[in-house]
């Protein structure tokens, strides 16, 4: 009887342990397949995404040089982190959202601008055909169908028009983008 007591008087200490440890190992993961912005180009996706790792890996063997990864994640991904989300190079965004998202936008570069300044159409609802649509799903159950918008970043380092980028790689990336159809 005393053993199973001491066991008990033991499980805080354990549980706390455990917490402390998962926190640790997260923070450490995190740190090996993590990069600084300088070196990494994030896509969020105002959708679900079917299969982020296929189309970050399209990405990284299409762009060189100082770019070691791509990441690409649904908005959803940044719930508890809008920094996160707001200091994106690449977003795509349905139509009915940009005005929402707009603070978080620049225009977009002379070289793929069309008809819109702000973004390029990653989705187009009449042909039901898009960027990278065996990793985007486009018509998510429950929302109205819409089209769909490739846009560049504010906050990017990776856009050359902005005041600290560090390279042009949100060009490159956004042009292997428009090349997945």
């Amino acid at each position: 009887m005393r053993n199973i007591k001491r066991f008990f008087s033991l499980i805080p200490a354990l549980v706390l342990w455990l917490m402390l440890s998962a926190l640790v190992w997260g923070f450490v993961f995190t740190r090996i397949t993590d990069t600084d912005p300088a070196h990494k180009i994030s896509l969020f996706i105002d959708t679900q995404v079917t299969d982020a790792t296929g189309l970050a890996v399209k990405l990284e063997e299409g762009l060189g040089g100082n770019i070691k990864m791509v990441k690409v994640h649904p908005f959803t991904y940044a719930m508890l982190d809008g920094e996160q989300l707001k200091a994106a190079d690449l977003f795509i965004i349905r139509a009915d959202h940009m005005e929402t998202y707009g603070d978080w936008l620049t225009p977009l570069p002379e070289e793929i601008r069309e008809d819109d300044a702000w973004g390029v159409r990653a989705y187009d609802v009449e042909s039901k055909s898009g960027i990278a649509s065996d990793s985007i799903n486009y018509r998510p159950l429950g929302e109205p169908e819409t089209d769909y918008y490739l846009c560049f970043g504010n906050q990017s380092r990776h856009n050359q028009s902005l005041e600290n980028a560090v390279d042009n790689a949100a060009l490159d990336a956004a042009n292997l983008l428009l090349n997945l159809r």
